[in-house]
């Protein structure tokens, strides 16, 4: 049973629009004293696990004060909730320990990190009625009433419901949404430009080196799928 909760990031600012992009941080404290992270990351990073791990690294270590015992410290667990595919396989919900490579003897149970990948949810045919799944689907709903359809008859995701709506009455919520939004679209358009810009540049170079063989104009052209004028310009520059 979860006895404590600390919200360390609930909206997003704006300069979590080019740091972390995600939109909630929460620590929890259960009654064993088993320590929560849970994480929702919006943009892939590529650092993933390598963050991951860092994290769940801090929040263990943090428990370690002048005169504690190792002893002391308490079994911690990172929960992320990716809106990206990390893991290459089908599953959604991935959970990761320290285990013998031979026997897969457990070592410790204090650490434990679970990965959700959300996209993984719309590619596959899961059963709503797993309460997890129904959050998942919840939190990656993209209409009002898919959202409906998720809670009913819920109690606790019913108040989650409420409370998100009463959430998107506020000004100040709506700008950060809003900012968020803004953020995650020219992070999109910025990557487009930057893969584009590497297909031309790679197109280009193969141009040079086909010049610098004598290899005809026409022939590059048709092989590279650049236009005469700038295969003509790439030759003007190698002489």
């Amino acid at each position: 049973m979860i006895t404590a909760i600390e919200i360390l990031n609930p909206y997003l600012d704006k300069d979590a629009l080019s740091d972390k992009m995600s939109i909630l941080d929460i620590k929890a404290r259960t009654q064993n004293n088993t320590l929560i992270n849970v994480e929702i990351q919006i943009r892939n990073e590529r650092n993933i696990r390598e963050r991951t791990l860092y994290y769940w690294a801090k929040l263990y270590e943090g428990q370690l004060t002048e005169g504690t015992s190792y002893r002391d410290l308490n079994r911690t667990i990172t929960v992320n909730l990716l809106n990206f595919v990390d893991v290459p396989n089908d599953r959604y919900h991935n959970v990761y320990r320290i285990r013998e490579d031979k026997d897969g003897h457990l070592l410790t149970d204090r650490l434990e990190i679970h990965l959700l990948e959300l996209p993984k949810l719309h590619t596959q045919v899961i059963p709503v009625d797993r309460r997890l799944v129904r959050w998942l689907t919840f939190l990656s709903a993209r209409t009002k009433e898919k959202m409906e359809e998720v809670v009913k008859g819920d109690a606790v995701m019913e108040k989650a419901m409420t409370t998100l709506e009463f959430l998107s009455q506020d000004r100040q919520t709506r700008m950060l949404y809003e900012e968020r939004q803004k953020g995650l679209h020219d992070y999109v358009s910025a990557i487009e430009e930057a893969t584009e810009k590497g297909k031309l540049e790679s197109k280009l170079d193969m141009a040079r080196k086909l010049l610098t063989k004598g290899v005809d104009i026409q022939m590059i052209e048709e092989v590279s799928g650049l236009a005469r004028d700038q295969i003509e310009a790439l030759r003007e520059e190698l002489h």
